[in-house]
């Protein structure tokens, strides 16, 4: 801009604007979700991709871009489609992780002198129909799972404010969830595969988080700890209680 007048120097440009400021909270910022079919996730375009196709491709999806695959997933609809992929793929990494479990604790009798192998054929044919059992209602468990850890994990968003801009309530938890369930397939994963599938499902959890209640990673993050930190003091005072009765009973004789 400039003046006209003689004898007045002329305006200086301008300066930029400066950049908007980042979200409240930090971290990661989902893009805004599109409600075009070619934009939804596999799973919810399984009449167009075939079941199992839309199976694979979800589960493709979460494993090489998890943010994508959060943007693409709907904050509310139904608890059928989240809650049929979960069952599935944690159905899958129990099933595989038991199969391991029998593997090695098979594999490892194999040094044991035959006295002992003796003994332990009973324990070790009880174990296996164990197993069976335990893979056979797994389906049931991790339906209970799925509604009992989305209502803990909802309060705790409700204690740190996670869900103040949350247009899915209850059913955004449960979708995030749910849709990190498949975390578990890491159980097929010998020896490390636990360890794995908890660190990936903790990680699913946030950003889910964050899409679902378009909430910050910090309130996330937040509502994520609080149950772990809770089980943990638990679990503290438990072992606390038992190590102090032991003590107790050993120092009376």
């Amino acid at each position: 801009m400039s003046s006209d007048t003689p004898g007045i120097p002329p305006l200086p440009p301008m300066p930029p604007l400066p950049p908007a400021p980042p979200p409240a909270g930090g971290g990661w910022v989902p893009p805004p979700y599109s409600d075009s079919p070619r934009e939804s996730l596999p799973w919810e375009r399984r009449s167009e991709l075939g079941f199992f196709n839309a199976f694979l491709e979800t589960i493709k999806l979460f494993i090489t871009n998890p943010a994508d695959a959060w943007r693409r997933t709907k904050e509310k609809g139904d608890y059928a489609e989240p809650l049929i992929f979960a069952i599935l793929v944690s159905w899958i990494g129990i099933a595989v992780s038991s199969v391991w479990s029998g593997l090695f604790g098979q594999a490892w009798t194999a040094f044991l002198p035959p006295e002992m192998k003796e003994k332990l054929g009973g324990a070790m044919a009880t174990n296996a129909s164990v197993l069976l059992i335990q893979v056979g209602l797994a389906p049931i468990f991790v339906l209970i799972g799925l509604f009992v850890g989305a209502a803990i994990y909802h309060v705790s968003f409700l204690i740190v404010g996670a869900t103040k801009d949350s247009t899915s309530g209850f059913e955004g938890t449960f979708r995030t969830v749910a849709y990190s369930s498949v975390s578990n397939l890491a159980n097929i994963i010998p020896f490390v595969g636990g360890l794995a599938a908890v660190v990936w499902g903790l990680i699913l959890m946030v950003m889910g988080a964050v899409r679902m209640h378009r909430t910050t990673q910090g309130k996330a993050i937040a509502g994520i700890l609080i149950p772990l930190l809770f089980c943990c003091l638990c679990i503290g005072v438990v072992a606390a209680l038992v190590i102090g009765g032991l003590a107790a009973a050993f120092a009376g004789h």
